[in-house]
């Protein structure tokens, strides 16, 4: 009998903290330590790997807007070569000699402005591949507005390379009904 008590008393002091708790108490500690155990999990593991893959998938986002962009400035870039290639042929094809300046005193002529023309201001300005842009600013006095409009007409050609830049207008302070004009104008040489 003694043993029987020795084991009885020996059993009790075996229980632990956890043995000695209701069946209620023991479903709020082990769901308490599953709760834990989870949050832990996923904060040390499951966020951080959920963050590397929305960055992952940003950075795949950008890289596709970029390659879209890329492949964008890729075509714009070939159709300016293609259209470069075509203005060379148009440079080289000019009457040897060419100058703006004598083609702008010309054109001014055909269209019986020059006698309006109080200055032209001729620059250049060095290019890569042995080019340069050749300007002239150029001012008139006193021209209507249909010798204005034949002179720019006369003036931009494709086929010569010469573009109008920029133009100012305003009416002429002495007389009514003329315009005072500056004209920029400007082509692309060969260097020689």
């Amino acid at each position: 009998m003694a043993t029987q008590d020795n084991n009885i008393i020996t059993g009790m002091q075996k229980k632990t903290g956890f043995d000695r708790l209701g069946k209620r108490e023991k479903i709020v500690v082990v769901t308490g330590s599953v709760f834990v155990i989870g949050f832990l999990v996923f904060i040390t593991i499951i966020g951080p790997w959920l963050e590397a893959k929305e960055k992952l998938e940003r950075s795949l986002l950008r890289k596709e807007k970029e390659a879209i962009e890329m492949a964008i400035l890729q075509k714009e870039y070939q159709e300016l070569k293609s259209v470069q290639g075509g203005v060379l042929k148009q440079i080289e094809s000019r009457k040897p000699g060419f100058s703006l300046f004598s083609y702008l005193e010309k054109q001014a002529s055909t269209v019986e402005v020059k006698n309006r023309v109080t200055y032209m201001k001729p620059s250049t300005t060095e290019l890569d591949d042995g080019f340069q842009e050749s300007a002239v600013e150029m001012k008139m006095e006193q021209v209507t507005l249909a010798q204005l409009v034949d002179f720019l007409i006369k003036v931009e050609s494709i086929e010569d390379v010469v573009i109008i830049k920029r133009i100012a207008i305003q009416k002429n302070k002495r007389e009514t009904g003329l315009l005072d004009v500056v004209i920029s104008i400007f082509t692309i040489e060969k260097v020689s």
